[in-house]
Protein backbone atom coordinates (compact mmCIF):
# COMPACT_ATOMS: atom_id res chain seq x y z
CA UNK A 1 0.00 0.00 0.00
CA UNK A 2 1.03 3.28 -0.92
CA UNK A 3 1.05 6.07 1.93
CA UNK A 4 1.41 9.96 1.63
CA UNK A 5 3.18 11.00 5.00
CA UNK A 6 2.49 14.54 3.86
CA UNK A 7 -0.81 16.38 2.71
CA UNK A 8 -3.13 19.03 4.66
CA UNK A 9 -6.22 19.47 5.08
CA UNK A 10 -9.03 21.89 6.86
CA UNK A 11 -12.53 20.98 6.64
CA UNK A 12 -14.71 23.47 5.38
CA UNK A 13 -16.74 23.81 8.73
CA UNK A 14 -13.44 25.04 10.28
CA UNK A 15 -12.40 27.54 8.16
CA UNK A 16 -15.50 29.07 8.29
CA UNK A 17 -15.40 29.22 12.25
CA UNK A 18 -11.51 30.65 11.44
CA UNK A 19 -13.13 33.59 8.86
CA UNK A 20 -15.93 34.34 11.21
CA UNK A 21 -13.30 34.63 13.78
CA UNK A 22 -10.87 36.69 11.65
CA UNK A 23 -7.86 33.90 12.73
CA UNK A 24 -4.86 34.16 10.52
CA UNK A 25 -5.94 36.35 7.87
CA UNK A 26 -8.46 33.98 6.75
CA UNK A 27 -11.37 35.13 4.49
CA UNK A 28 -13.71 34.21 2.53
CA UNK A 29 -13.51 34.14 -0.90
CA UNK A 30 -15.30 33.17 -4.32
CA UNK A 31 -13.14 30.26 -4.82
CA UNK A 32 -14.12 29.69 -0.83
CA UNK A 33 -11.06 30.72 1.46
CA UNK A 34 -7.97 32.23 1.09
CA UNK A 35 -4.98 34.12 3.76
CA UNK A 36 -5.14 38.00 3.12
CA UNK A 37 -2.98 39.16 0.81
CA UNK A 38 -1.72 34.98 -0.55
CA UNK A 39 -4.39 34.51 -2.57
CA UNK A 40 -6.81 31.68 -2.44
CA UNK A 41 -6.43 28.49 -0.84
CA UNK A 42 -6.75 25.50 -3.15
CA UNK A 43 -10.37 23.73 -2.56
CA UNK A 44 -9.23 20.40 -2.56
CA UNK A 45 -7.65 21.95 0.72
CA UNK A 46 -11.54 21.32 1.72
CA UNK A 47 -13.14 19.01 -0.95
CA UNK A 48 -12.81 15.38 0.74
CA UNK A 49 -15.12 14.60 -2.66
CA UNK A 50 -11.97 16.29 -4.51
CA UNK A 51 -9.08 14.50 -2.31
CA UNK A 52 -10.84 10.94 -2.33
CA UNK A 53 -10.89 11.17 -6.59
CA UNK A 54 -7.52 12.26 -6.92
CA UNK A 55 -6.43 9.37 -4.31
CA UNK A 56 -8.10 6.91 -5.86
CA UNK A 57 -6.93 7.49 -9.16
CA UNK A 58 -3.37 7.21 -8.12
CA UNK A 59 -3.97 4.10 -5.99
CA UNK A 60 -3.18 6.00 -2.75
CA UNK A 61 -4.21 3.68 -0.12
CA UNK A 62 -3.85 6.19 2.63
CA UNK A 63 -3.20 9.68 3.16
CA UNK A 64 -2.00 10.68 6.51
CA UNK A 65 -3.18 14.92 6.55
CA UNK A 66 -2.40 17.54 9.34
CA UNK A 67 -2.88 21.37 9.27
CA UNK A 68 -1.09 23.99 7.07
CA UNK A 69 1.90 25.31 9.25
CA UNK A 70 1.00 29.01 9.64
CA UNK A 71 -1.78 28.24 11.93
CA UNK A 72 0.35 25.83 14.05
CA UNK A 73 2.87 27.73 15.12
CA UNK A 74 4.44 30.99 13.63
CA UNK A 75 7.10 33.82 14.95
CA UNK A 76 4.36 35.22 17.63
CA UNK A 77 2.03 32.70 17.94
CA UNK A 78 1.85 28.88 19.21
CA UNK A 79 -1.29 26.53 19.29
CA UNK A 80 -2.45 26.12 23.18
CA UNK A 81 -4.61 23.13 24.30
CA UNK A 82 -7.49 24.52 23.40
CA UNK A 83 -6.60 25.70 19.88
CA UNK A 84 -4.95 22.22 19.34
CA UNK A 85 -8.06 20.43 20.46
CA UNK A 86 -9.84 21.89 17.94
CA UNK A 87 -7.33 21.58 14.86
CA UNK A 88 -7.43 17.76 16.16
CA UNK A 89 -11.28 17.38 16.43
CA UNK A 90 -11.42 18.86 12.51
CA UNK A 91 -8.61 16.43 11.51
CA UNK A 92 -10.51 13.48 12.84
CA UNK A 93 -13.35 14.61 11.24
CA UNK A 94 -11.58 14.35 7.52
CA UNK A 95 -10.39 11.22 8.81
CA UNK A 96 -13.90 10.21 9.11
CA UNK A 97 -15.03 11.09 5.54
CA UNK A 98 -11.83 9.49 4.24
CA UNK A 99 -13.44 6.18 3.77
CA UNK A 100 -10.56 4.65 4.61
CA UNK A 101 -7.74 6.83 2.50
CA UNK A 102 -7.55 9.53 5.45
CA UNK A 103 -5.29 9.06 8.76
CA UNK A 104 -5.05 12.15 10.97
CA UNK A 105 -1.56 13.47 12.53
CA UNK A 106 -2.57 15.07 15.92
CA UNK A 107 -0.98 18.84 16.47
CA UNK A 108 0.47 18.75 20.32
CA UNK A 109 -0.23 22.52 22.32
CA UNK A 110 3.27 23.54 21.97
CA UNK A 111 2.57 27.18 23.46
CA UNK A 112 2.18 24.78 26.38
CA UNK A 113 5.00 21.85 26.81
CA UNK A 114 3.51 20.74 30.26
CA UNK A 115 0.62 19.68 28.77
CA UNK A 116 2.03 18.07 25.72
CA UNK A 117 2.65 14.42 26.44
CA UNK A 118 -1.26 14.44 27.86
CA UNK A 119 -2.44 15.68 24.64
CA UNK A 120 -0.47 13.39 22.21
CA UNK A 121 -1.65 9.97 24.44
CA UNK A 122 -5.34 11.29 24.38
CA UNK A 123 -5.00 12.18 20.41
CA UNK A 124 -4.22 8.58 19.71
CA UNK A 125 -6.47 7.20 21.43
CA UNK A 126 -9.30 9.51 20.10
CA UNK A 127 -7.72 7.55 16.37
CA UNK A 128 -4.92 9.58 14.95
CA UNK A 129 -1.96 7.61 13.48
CA UNK A 130 0.55 10.12 14.50
CA UNK A 131 1.76 12.96 15.56
CA UNK A 132 2.39 16.52 13.25
CA UNK A 133 4.84 18.57 14.89
CA UNK A 134 6.25 22.02 13.87
CA UNK A 135 9.68 23.27 13.88
CA UNK A 136 9.36 25.94 16.93
CA UNK A 137 6.87 26.86 19.32
CA UNK A 138 6.62 30.53 18.32
CA UNK A 139 10.61 30.79 18.04
CA UNK A 140 11.53 28.44 20.95
CA UNK A 141 13.26 25.93 19.97
CA UNK A 142 12.54 22.39 20.52
CA UNK A 143 15.21 21.03 22.24
CA UNK A 144 14.13 23.20 25.02
CA UNK A 145 14.21 20.56 27.82
CA UNK A 146 11.06 21.68 28.58
CA UNK A 147 9.95 19.32 25.45
CA UNK A 148 12.07 16.36 26.73
CA UNK A 149 8.84 14.58 27.79
CA UNK A 150 7.23 15.48 24.24
CA UNK A 151 10.10 13.74 22.62
CA UNK A 152 10.15 10.94 24.76
CA UNK A 153 6.37 10.22 24.55
CA UNK A 154 6.51 10.31 21.04
CA UNK A 155 9.55 7.44 20.91
CA UNK A 156 7.67 5.27 23.70
CA UNK A 157 4.23 5.82 21.79
CA UNK A 158 6.41 4.70 18.47
CA UNK A 159 4.05 6.82 16.98
CA UNK A 160 4.95 8.28 12.80
CA UNK A 161 6.36 12.36 14.47
CA UNK A 162 5.58 14.20 10.72
CA UNK A 163 7.18 17.90 11.31
CA UNK A 164 6.59 20.44 8.88
CA UNK A 165 8.53 23.62 9.00
CA UNK A 166 7.08 27.08 10.69
CA UNK A 167 8.13 30.69 10.58
CA UNK A 168 10.33 30.92 14.22
CA UNK A 169 11.50 34.22 12.82
CA UNK A 170 10.01 37.61 10.91
CA UNK A 171 12.35 38.66 8.50
CA UNK A 172 11.50 41.29 6.11
CA UNK A 173 13.61 39.82 3.30
CA UNK A 174 11.07 37.03 3.92
CA UNK A 175 8.49 39.10 2.53
CA UNK A 176 8.82 39.19 -1.49
CA UNK A 177 9.21 36.65 -3.76
CA UNK A 178 7.75 33.44 -1.94
CA UNK A 179 11.05 33.41 -0.27
CA UNK A 180 9.59 32.41 3.42
CA UNK A 181 8.25 28.71 1.79
CA UNK A 182 11.32 28.51 -0.83
CA UNK A 183 14.21 29.30 1.79
CA UNK A 184 12.89 30.28 5.26
CA UNK A 185 11.04 27.16 5.64
CA UNK A 186 13.50 24.57 4.69
CA UNK A 187 16.25 26.60 6.66
CA UNK A 188 13.99 25.96 9.89
CA UNK A 189 13.94 22.44 9.33
CA UNK A 190 17.64 22.56 9.08
CA UNK A 191 17.88 24.56 12.13
CA UNK A 192 15.27 22.43 14.46
CA UNK A 193 17.04 18.82 13.62
CA UNK A 194 20.61 20.22 13.53
CA UNK A 195 19.88 21.57 17.11
CA UNK A 196 17.92 18.20 17.90
CA UNK A 197 20.62 16.32 17.01
CA UNK A 198 23.14 18.39 19.13
CA UNK A 199 21.15 18.13 22.07
CA UNK A 200 21.33 14.80 21.94
CA UNK A 201 17.30 14.02 21.35
CA UNK A 202 18.34 10.85 18.79
CA UNK A 203 21.42 9.80 21.10
CA UNK A 204 18.35 9.15 23.88
CA UNK A 205 15.79 7.94 21.27
CA UNK A 206 16.86 6.24 18.20
CA UNK A 207 13.54 4.64 17.93
CA UNK A 208 11.74 7.99 17.69
CA UNK A 209 10.13 7.98 14.15
CA UNK A 210 10.79 11.55 13.19
CA UNK A 211 9.61 12.32 9.25
CA UNK A 212 11.28 15.92 8.05
CA UNK A 213 8.91 17.43 5.35
CA UNK A 214 10.66 18.67 1.96
CA UNK A 215 13.26 15.69 2.28
CA UNK A 216 14.70 17.49 5.58
CA UNK A 217 15.07 21.35 3.80
CA UNK A 218 18.54 21.83 3.54
CA UNK A 219 19.67 19.58 6.40
CA UNK A 220 20.90 16.74 4.10
CA UNK A 221 23.49 19.31 2.63
CA UNK A 222 24.96 20.05 5.70
CA UNK A 223 25.76 16.68 6.41
CA UNK A 224 29.46 17.53 6.02
CA UNK A 225 29.39 21.23 7.79
CA UNK A 226 27.81 19.90 11.22
CA UNK A 227 30.72 17.21 11.32
CA UNK A 228 32.96 19.78 11.27
CA UNK A 229 31.74 21.40 14.81
CA UNK A 230 31.95 17.89 16.34
CA UNK A 231 35.56 17.50 14.76
CA UNK A 232 36.91 20.95 15.66
CA UNK A 233 40.09 20.23 17.37
CA UNK A 234 41.12 23.74 18.69
CA UNK A 235 40.43 27.34 17.71
CA UNK A 236 37.01 26.58 16.84
CA UNK A 237 35.83 23.95 19.55
CA UNK A 238 33.16 23.90 20.73
CA UNK A 239 32.37 21.37 23.78
CA UNK A 240 28.72 21.60 23.28
CA UNK A 241 29.01 20.64 20.01
CA UNK A 242 30.10 16.87 21.72
CA UNK A 243 28.50 17.26 25.14
CA UNK A 244 25.14 15.33 24.38
CA UNK A 245 26.25 13.20 21.66
CA UNK A 246 29.16 9.85 21.02
CA UNK A 247 29.41 10.18 17.34
CA UNK A 248 29.67 12.85 15.02
CA UNK A 249 25.83 14.57 13.71
CA UNK A 250 25.71 13.14 10.08
CA UNK A 251 25.58 9.67 11.44
CA UNK A 252 22.26 10.88 13.22
CA UNK A 253 20.86 11.89 9.89
CA UNK A 254 20.19 8.00 9.45
CA UNK A 255 17.79 7.56 12.59
CA UNK A 256 15.51 9.98 10.82
CA UNK A 257 13.18 9.79 7.61
CA UNK A 258 12.84 12.25 4.66
CA UNK A 259 10.06 12.79 2.74
CA UNK A 260 9.97 12.72 -1.55
CA UNK A 261 8.92 16.46 -1.75
CA UNK A 262 12.14 17.68 -3.34
CA UNK A 263 10.80 18.04 -7.04
CA UNK A 264 14.12 17.35 -8.55
CA UNK A 265 15.68 14.22 -9.57
CA UNK A 266 19.18 15.14 -8.91
CA UNK A 267 18.50 15.92 -5.09
CA UNK A 268 16.27 12.71 -4.50
CA UNK A 269 18.92 11.02 -5.95
CA UNK A 270 21.55 12.53 -3.23
CA UNK A 271 19.05 12.33 -0.39
CA UNK A 272 18.48 8.18 -1.30
CA UNK A 273 22.35 7.97 -1.26
CA UNK A 274 22.74 9.97 1.93
CA UNK A 275 20.00 8.33 3.93
CA UNK A 276 19.06 5.14 1.92
CA UNK A 277 15.78 4.35 0.46
CA UNK A 278 14.99 2.59 3.45
CA UNK A 279 14.49 6.09 5.42
CA UNK A 280 12.90 8.02 2.53
CA UNK A 281 9.57 7.60 2.35
CA UNK A 282 6.93 9.16 -0.40
CA UNK A 283 5.18 12.60 0.31
CA UNK A 284 3.40 15.21 -1.66
CA UNK A 285 2.72 18.59 0.43
CA UNK A 286 -1.18 17.77 -1.37
CA UNK A 287 -2.69 20.23 -2.27
CA UNK A 288 -0.38 22.82 -2.74
CA UNK A 289 1.59 23.84 -5.75
CA UNK A 290 4.47 24.59 -4.30
CA UNK A 291 4.93 21.16 -3.16
CA UNK A 292 4.31 17.60 -5.02
CA UNK A 293 0.45 17.67 -5.24
CA UNK A 294 0.47 14.25 -6.76
CA UNK A 295 3.73 13.30 -6.48
CA UNK A 296 4.58 13.31 -10.49
CA UNK A 297 8.14 14.78 -10.13
CA UNK A 298 8.89 11.95 -6.96
CA UNK A 299 7.37 9.53 -8.80
CA UNK A 300 9.36 10.85 -12.28
CA UNK A 301 12.77 10.63 -10.11
CA UNK A 302 12.29 7.01 -8.75
CA UNK A 303 11.45 5.33 -12.28
CA UNK A 304 15.12 6.07 -12.87
CA UNK A 305 15.98 3.95 -9.82
CA UNK A 306 16.12 0.46 -9.21
CA UNK A 307 13.12 -1.64 -8.64
CA UNK A 308 13.85 -2.53 -4.90
CA UNK A 309 14.86 1.23 -4.35
CA UNK A 310 11.76 2.90 -5.71
CA UNK A 311 9.56 -0.40 -4.03
CA UNK A 312 11.48 1.01 -0.71
CA UNK A 313 10.44 4.44 -0.89
CA UNK A 314 6.64 3.65 -1.83
CA UNK A 315 6.51 1.14 1.02
CA UNK A 316 8.17 3.05 3.22
CA UNK A 317 5.17 4.48 5.06
CA UNK A 318 3.54 1.63 5.79
CA UNK A 319 6.43 -0.12 7.25
CA UNK A 320 6.56 3.36 9.37
CA UNK A 321 2.64 2.76 10.67
CA UNK A 322 3.00 -1.48 10.97
CA UNK A 323 6.22 -0.40 13.65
Amino acid sequence: MIVDVHAHSLSRDFLGELAREGAFGIETCPEGFRFAGYGPLDPLLFDMAGRLESLKRRDIGLQLVSPPPRIVSHADWAADVAFARRLNAQTLAAVKDGEGRVGGLAVPPIAEPERCVDEIRRALDEGHAGVAMPTSAAGRALDDDAFAPLWAECARAGCIVFMHPTTGVAREAFSSYTMLQLVGWPSETALCVARLIFAGVFERHPQLKLVLAHGGGTLPMLAGRLDLAFEAPRYEANPACRAHISRPPSSYLRNIFYDTVVAHEDALDFLLKLAGPERVVFGTDFPFEIGDAEGTKALAALARQPGAVRAAVLAGGARLLAG
